[in-house]
């Protein structure tokens, strides 16, 4: 079978749509996580792994894993960063761009390739062929290239990183938008064929190893509460 991202015949491994590092917050005593559905019809389980799929080579999988070792690392305080808050927004310093962002680039290109149902709302369309390239390619592009913007998700002083949410798409100043939750964030991914708005772009990551992100309060989220009060109605919580 071909390998979706060298596109070479090979024995494809199961790969992890969103990395395993992630669900590691999920996981009880048993390496289970408890799926929960919001539709009525559809029913909750336990889940030994994370949500995969046979779409990359051995060597693949090895290349996008030094993407994701140093996103773990950085998404769970392996670094020392300095710190700053600016108009709400909070200012990590010295985050490495091209590793960073190749590993956001890579969550959004395979949750479009995937054909399982919990991803099925993310179609990249003529973006999927160039954002592959540029992983293949090991190039981020530049920082108006598929800009994402980035919120925690706090509840009660803490950030709610036992989230996954099935990506949606959305707008965002008139571009597209794909909304993931995990690792206690929001990822806003903006796809655009047109100039995307400096505002934009100056709240993503910069080549000059800056990322922004803007926390908010998770009873403030609409789409998270609403999400909650449909499971509540169901009997799912």
């Amino acid at each position: 079978m071909l390998c979706k991202l060298c596109q070479k015949d090979d024995q494809l491994k199961k790969s992890h749509i969103i990395p395993e590092f992630i669900y590691s917050t999920l996981y009880d005593e048993k390496h289970r996580f408890h799926e929960i559905h919001v539709d009525s019809n559809t029913k909750n389980k336990f889940t030994q792994k994370g949500v995969r799929e046979r779409l990359l080579c051995g060597n693949c999988e090895q290349y996008f894993s030094k993407f994701e070792r140093y996103s773990s690392l950085l998404l769970n305080s392996g670094f020392e960063f300095k710190v700053r808050k600016i108009d709400g927004l909070l200012h990590f310093e010295g985050v490495e761009y091209t590793q960073f962002k190749l590993f956001a680039l890579s969550v959004l290109w395979r949750a479009s390739i995937s054909s399982l149902d919990f991803f099925s709302e993310v179609n990249l369309n003529c973006h999927e062929e160039i954002i592959r390239k540029m992983l293949l390619d090991g190039d981020a592009g530049k920082e108006e290239d598929y800009p994402f913007i980035l919120s925690p998700i706090v509840h009660e002083n803490e950030i709610v990183e036992a989230l996954i949410v099935k990506p949606t798409l959305s707008g965002v100043d008139k571009n597209e938008a794909y909304r993931f939750v995990f690792g206690g964030i929001v990822w806003v991914f903006i796809i655009s064929v047109n100039e995307v708005p400096s505002v934009i772009v100056q709240a993503s990551i910069s080549k000059s190893g800056i990322l922004k992100m803007l926390p908010q309060q998770m009873t403030k989220m609409n789409f998270l509460v609403g999400m909650a009060e449909d499971m509540v109605n169901n009997g799912k919580l």
